[in-house]
């Protein structure tokens, strides 16, 4: 069902890369008296490392079309049409490819409160099972082949008609869209097995969500400067040995790595931004090596820091040229304005 409720929907371009920050956190602000989101996305290249975020939100992938390859930390999971992905959403994540003519994904996202919160009952936390209380063992990803596959997927195909196709108020619109996500999230939860989870792995894993996001917090306004593994490991309230297992398994890549990511990432956005010096850019993004910062640019981004900035030059020309003559038509014979 699932499947045939998106037929009719046109997808939109998977093209978030401005709501993604040199962070990787993706920021999609959500209405908070209902917070959940249903987006049908197509996808058409997989060149951009922003398309690996993270957030707080809670999400599902699901694969509308095409065969391919997610990862999730540093996890890498292959996918056919029609499966369903639990995402680990603080980890960086996102699709790695896809093939076939048609590489399309549904992504249902939402806050955790809308589902349980303070006020819930005990049993409501069994609904976020399969997002806070999984084991590395647990494979996030639920087959057709699988026993529940068809109730989660016509769960999902209810609340996908529900939320794009129901012409109904819009508190009755929002009560049946929250009442076909608890249907899909109880069947989640017996399929992987967590109905002897407690709700003290709920809260537990909660709080390692928001201390994890205010560590990426602190790399974000402290990435200039000289941070150590003690440093980071300690706002965890971890060991550097077991922080840095940890923080392997959440973004993919080392400590060091990502925040050497991060420094890069700011620095390309200073160079397309503004015009300011390659030294001053490497200076403030915590490179003091100039020449190591550009042997580095360069292996992650396949140009020189000067290159990259030409490029984005000639770009953003390109774009000004475009827009100049689409303008200019409304003042030609035939246009909308007057001749």
């Amino acid at each position: 069902m699932l499947l045939e409720a998106v037929n009719s929907l046109r997808p939109e371009p998977f093209d978030i890369h401005r709501m993604v920050d040199e962070r990787g956190h993706y920021q999609l602000d959500l209405d908070l008296r209902f917070p959940l989101a249903v987006k049908f996305y197509a996808y058409s290249t997989f060149a951009s490392m922003l398309r690996f975020n993270w957030h707080e939100r809670l999400e599902i992938y699901v694969a509308a079309a095409g065969n391919g390859r997610f990862r999730m930390g540093d996890r890498i999971l292959e996918f056919s049409r029609g499966d369903v992905i639990v995402v680990d959403n603080l980890k960086l994540h996102g699709v790695v490819d896809c093939q076939g003519t048609r590489r399309l994904g549904i992504v249902i996202t939402f806050l955790p409160e809308l589902v349980c919160n303070p006020g819930s009952y005990p049993c409501d936390s069994a609904y976020l099972l399969p997002f806070f209380s999984r084991t590395p063992e647990i494979n996030p990803v639920l087959h057709a082949g699988d026993r529940l596959f068809t109730p989660v997927h016509d769960a999902l195909g209810k609340l996908v008609e529900c939320y794009f196709h129901q012409a109904d108020t819009a508190q009755c619109k929002q009560a049946g869209c929250k009442a076909h996500l608890l249907e899909a999230l109880y069947y989640l939860a017996k399929h992987f097995g967590l109905g002897s989870a407690h709700f003290s792995d709920y809260s537990t894993r909660r709080q390692q969500s928001l201390q994890f996001g205010r560590l990426y917090e602190y790399l974000w306004e402290s990435h200039s400067e000289r941070i150590t593994v003690a440093q980071a490991a300690s706002m965890l309230g971890m060991n550097g040995f077991r922080f840095t297992r940890f923080f392997k398994k959440a973004t993919g890549m080392t400590f060091v790595t990502y925040l050497t990511h991060l420094r890069l990432s700011r620095a390309r956005r200073l160079l397309e931004e503004t015009q300011r010096s390659i030294a001053d850019i490497a200076a403030t993004v915590g490179f003091t090596d100039q020449s190591y910062f550009d042997r580095r640019f360069r292996q992650v981004y396949g140009r020189t820091p000067r290159e990259m900035r030409a490029a984005a030059a000639l770009s953003k020309s390109a774009q000004d040229l475009s827009s100049g003559c689409v303008s200019n038509t409304s003042i030609l014979p035939g246009g909308s304005g007057t001749p």
